[in-house]
């Protein structure tokens, strides 16, 4: 019945909200997932491989457009991912492996608030 569905689904979601909340979270585009649990993290500690322009430069990519994670892991890590269907482990794997190969470069790039020139004007 839908109401039992509804149920189970509302007590998932608060299961996995229980787990996100204050953790770092690694991942590929997660605006959909996001919005799909009605969860707004802390900027801080989202590490969106989207989004991060030192991994387009690693790349070779034009900083201004958003590569897939197929094409970020290929010309980053080597790897071909995504072959044949969808595997959400798969894909988490290669967000944190693509995180990891920018992770010195991580905070400067993706978040400027955490960059000391970003607040260089107030002194």
């Amino acid at each position: 019945n839908c109401a039992g569905h509804k149920q189970w689904y509302q007590r998932r979601v608060r299961v996995i909200l229980k787990h996100l909340k204050g953790k770092y979270i690694v991942g590929h585009d997660l605006k959909n997932d996001f919005e799909t649990l009605t969860f707004k993290p802390h900027p801080v500690l989202v590490k969106d491989t989207s989004k991060c322009i030192a991994l387009r430069h690693m790349a070779g990519l034009d900083a201004n457009k958003i590569p897939s994670l197929r094409v970020l892991t290929r010309l980053i890590q080597g790897d071909v991912i995504q072959t044949a269907s969808h595997c959400s482990v798969e894909d988490a794997r290669a967000a944190l492996a693509l995180f990891k190969a920018a992770e010195d470069k991580w905070d400067d790039q993706s978040n400027p608030y955490l960059n000391d020139s970003y607040w260089a004007h107030l002194t």
